[in-house]
């Protein structure tokens, strides 16, 4: 019956409310709890009594530690356990004993204790103590059940915060997954220049086409043209060989010519001499009909002197100096016929010795000639050797272009294909990132847990890197972004826990923190004027504030795993 009346009601059970004042959420867990200072008094009083079974307290936590994970027993000592427990007895409930036990508990996260057998460890050590209290018999009913709700209070602050570490580390270890995978999204960031370069790559191949069939259609045409010169080149060697043998012929001819002309100008020479014969015969006539010229000129005169006796004589003298008369009127006929002859017969010597001279200099050139009309015909030969092989080389280059404009049709047709799928896997890549994003938000905004700067920081990475993916995606065509979707860096995630009071006592100075508001500021500027460009259709002026975005959210992320790291040395026990 006593104890039914000390028996707390409901409603105060559910009491909320402390008088411990400083800033943190640490502050609404023990007003949750509602544990007060007095509540810490009589938890010192309570370790007052029980105090002669320390070492069974620390021996019941460390085997049940051994049974979740014997491995993490080996880490977690005896030590760490006998301090633990002095500060839960002893420590004011402030921000340094928030870090003390953090430290403890991350210990035991980080060597993966299983929270829901941990629980059932701190329950069996709060068994311990409160039937420990219990066997005091000298306590009385109230004040026993008033320092058994003191320390049920303190363990299920501990229970919280225990919770809340293992609810935060997987939260953190969500939001530093999800912060990896969208990391290892903006690598295949090199998709657009992929995809840009495969349609460089197809107008290229399709120009390459375009120049290959009319390479094509050119090689075709020199094909025939070759084949029709080398079937000309055969008609013009056989018309070569025609020509050399009828010039060879007309050599010939011309050194036949050449001493048919020398005997002609043997037979003038002997003309010349039988004219100069002839000549002497007829000065020796003329010598004769002067003589007889003037016998007869004598006999006149003597027959004159004879009288009548010389008539006759004076008639044959006078029949004599006629004919001789005559004979030297012949003689002039016949040496001016001679003469005329002797004239033409040296102008048809002199024809005959230029003419002679001309074919001779002809039969010297043509022998001249010769050996080069040989070489012409055997170029002639050579050149219709060499035509038939390029026409054949060349009708083997028009199949061989053929082919390869063929095959450059199927590239363009693959290129074509690479070009889709790559779109395609752009596409579900970025439906991938969103799905990751979607479930991040679900798991670290839909659980009701406050985010620890740790978690919070990952996240903050995540949508830095979120940011330039989702940019990105907007030049490429997947996302459509307004400027008013982005938000100044005051009002972003990391912008509210940069500028948050307990953030700035908690960090300022420290210089990951300082340097870390302007590249972040870059990184909306940067996002915001990639956005104005893009809606203005000015694709290469938002390209290059991406890459700005890309430069600025890099310093963000260094700076942010800067700030991590920090925060990781001070959980360390």
């Amino acid at each position: 019956m006593l104890f039914q009346r000390l028996l707390p009601k409901p409603h105060e059970l559910l009491e909320q409310g402390t008088d411990y004042s400083f800033e943190g959420r640490f502050v609404d867990t023990l007003s949750f709890n509602h544990f007060t200072k007095e509540d810490f008094s009589k938890l010192q009083q309570i370790h007052n009594l029980i105090a002669p079974y320390k070492e069974e307290m620390v021996k019941l936590l460390h085997d049940g530690l051994k049974k979740i994970n014997p491995k993490a027993a080996q880490v977690i000592t005896t030590q760490h356990i006998s301090h633990y427990i002095q500060s839960f007895f002893y420590m004011e409930r402030d921000r340094a004993y928030v870090n003390e036990i953090l430290r403890f508990f991350h210990l035991l996260r980080k060597e993966k204790v299983n929270i829901g057998k941990l629980i059932v460890a701190f329950n069996h050590f709060n068994f311990f103590v409160l039937t420990t209290l219990l066997s005091k018999i000298t306590l009385s009913p109230r004040r026993c059940l008033s320092l058994m709700a003191v320390l049920q209070r303190a363990i299920n602050i501990e229970q919280q915060l225990l919770i809340e570490v293992y609810t935060e580390s997987m939260l953190e270890q969500i939001a530093n997954g999800t912060a990896k995978l969208m990391e290892q999204n903006t690598e295949v960031m090199f998709i657009k220049d992929l995809l840009r370069l495969l349609d460089e790559q197809n107008d290229n191949v399709q120009m390459v086409t375009a120049a290959t069939e009319e390479m094509n259609a050119s090689i075709f045409e020199v094909a025939n043209a070759a084949t029709v010169i080398a079937e000309k080149t055969t008609m013009a060697v056989e018309q070569a060989e025609k020509g050399q043998q009828i010039i060879t012929e007309a050599f010939n001819e011309i050194i036949e010519t050449d001493q048919t002309f020398t005997n002609m100008v043997r037979q003038f020479e002997h003309l010349q001499q039988y004219l100069t014969a002839i000549e002497k015969v007829m000065q020796l006539v003329n010598g004769i009909a002067d003589q007889t010229n003037l016998l007869a000129l004598n006999a006149s005169i003597e027959a004159a002197r004879a009288g009548e006796y010389g008539r006759g004589f004076s008639i044959v003298a006078e029949e004599i100096r006629k004919l001789a008369d005559h004979t030297v009127q012949s003689l002039e006929e016949i040496q001016k016929n001679i003469e005329e002859l002797r004239g033409i017969s040296n102008e048809v010597s002199s024809a005959i010795h230029s003419t002679s001279s001309v074919i001779r200099q002809a039969v010297k050139q043509a022998q001249e000639a010769m050996p080069i009309l040989k070489e012409i015909t055997q170029a002639m030969g050579d050149i219709q050797d060499n035509t038939n092989t390029h026409a054949a080389v060349a009708q083997e280059q028009a199949a061989t272009v053929d082919e390869i404009s063929n095959r450059m049709s199927a590239i363009a047709a693959l290129t074509e294909q690479v070009k889709q799928l790559g779109e395609k896997t752009g596409k579900t890549i970025y439906k991938l990132s969103q799905a990751i994003d979607s479930f991040r938000l679900q798991m670290v905004e839909g659980n009701g847990v406050k985010l620890s700067s740790k978690a919070l920081l990952h996240l903050a990475k995540t949508d830095h890197l979120l940011w330039k993916w989702r940019i990105y995606n907007m030049i490429i065509g997947f996302e459509h972004i307004r400027p008013e979707d982005v938000a100044s860096h005051h009002h972003c995630r990391l912008g509210k826990w940069y500028f948050d009071e307990e953030t700035q006592k908690r960090l300022k100075g420290t210089s990951a923190f300082e340097r870390l508001d302007q590249p972040h500021q870059a990184v909306h500027v940067a996002a915001k004027k990639a956005v104005e460009a893009y809606e203005k259709g000015d694709i290469i002026r938002a390209e290059t504030h991406l890459q700005e975005l890309e430069i600025a959210s890099a310093e963000v992320v260094n700076y942010i795993n800067e700030l991590i790291l920090k925060i990781e040395q001070e959980q360390k026990f």
